[in-house]
């Protein structure tokens, strides 16, 4: 249950659901990448208003307000995160990145004369995916991270968010007959600004800024204006996590999500600007289905990986000092530079380094 709930983390969508959707299409990873940052905003945004308890901490507070004994829950190495449990995030950000990659693929398969049983890898690629929609949402109730609505509401949330950013994807050249986009003028509008954002990457630079400075605006009437502690839950999950090492304060402000998503904005466009060879000269109508893509996500999400470790470790050379003297309510410097570069990697490395590195090998440089 700890693997699945690791797997259907946010950092995944971003280390491997962007890269695979990404040498796909690149009009396909990036709606990945904007619905994975648009979900972990929006989820951020949800869990400061919903104010939703976690099982681990909530059976405390009900056996103080009946007085009755505490019910015994297991705990985990992964249970207890201390942000507001409604909605799932894990569920709502990696499902909204997962859903387009679906789709395309379910309208793709049927279609592709390279797969000898297309109709076969279609009902393989749903069946997988619904199988891990249920493991992925037992696994977080399980590990006493969330309760069952909580898991149903960001679930459905990522779900709905994914499939609305899917029909503003522009007509691929496998489709056939009208789109969607072509009855709503607002998916026609979308489709065009997600072929401006390939083209102009720099528009995601102020996408990222104005997001975070929404998100930032917001926490800051909700704590000067209303009175609210956005940090509510801290306290309560470190009174209650058995062990200390076990405590997440990485997991605390939704504003490291915030960042995070920002970043990704940042780094995705900067990617596909120092990228040499435009991805959408040679590929924005076009679908590459076949084992090259797969391996090279794969060599992406591993790329990824060590770029992540070595960020890590940098950082928290860079900022040992504040490691130790961070305090009970914020988190430490080193969490959140550590979280904002562990979620930009994956767009650096899948839309540039990779990319680059290929043409390298095609001119003989490497």
């Amino acid at each position: 249950m700890i693997f699945i709930s690791n797997v259907g983390s946010p950092l995944t969508a971003y280390a491997l659901v962007f890269p695979v959707a990404y040498y796909i299409n690149p009009l396909l990873g990036l709606t990945t990448m904007l619905c994975a940052s648009f979900s972990e905003w929006v989820s951020g945004i949800l869990k400061w208003l919903l104010h939703g308890h976690r099982p681990y901490w909530w059976v405390n507070i009900y056996a103080q307000q009946t007085n009755t004994p505490i019910f015994p829950i297991e705990q985990f190495s992964v249970t207890c995160e201390t942000g507001p449990g409604s909605p799932s995030g894990h569920c709502m950000i990696f499902m909204s990145s997962l859903v387009p990659l679906v789709l395309y693929l379910c309208n793709v398969l049927p279609k592709c004369s390279a797969s000898r049983y297309p109709r076969f890898c279609r009902d393989l690629v749903v069946s997988s995916f619904v199988c891990f929609v249920l493991l992925l949402g037992l696994s977080r109730c399980y590990l006493a991270a969330h309760f069952p609505h909580q898991v149903v509401a960001g679930t459905i949330s990522g779900l709905t968010i994914g499939y609305l950013f899917y029909l503003s994807l522009p007509s691929i050249k496998h489709d056939q007959g009208p789109r969607k986009e072509a009855i709503y003028p607002v998916l026609q509008y979308l489709s065009a600004w997600f072929q401006s954002l390939l083209r102009q990457p720099w528009k995601m630079i102020f996408l990222g800024l104005g997001s975070f400075g929404a998100a930032w605006l917001f926490s800051c009437f909700l704590q000067n204006v209303i009175g609210m502690d956005i940090n509510w839950s801290i306290a309560l999950a470190q009174k209650s996590c058995r062990k200390a090492e076990w405590f997440h304060l990485s997991t605390s402000l939704m504003l490291v999500g915030i960042f995070r998503s920002l970043f990704s904005y940042l780094f995705a466009g900067l990617a596909l600007a120092l990228q040499l060879n435009p991805p959408w000269t040679k590929s924005i109508s076009e679908s590459y289905l076949s084992p090259s893509v797969i391996l090279t996500g794969v060599i992406a999400f591993m790329a990824t990986k060590v770029s992540e470790h070595m960020c890590r470790m940098a950082v928290e050379t860079w900022t040992s000092s504040a490691v130790h003297s961070s305090s009970d309510k914020e988190p430490s410097s080193y969490l959140l530079l550590s979280s904002i570069f562990e979620g930009s990697m994956g767009p650096l490395v899948a839309a540039w380094f990779i990319p680059y590195f290929i043409s390298l090998r095609g001119t003989g440089k490497v």
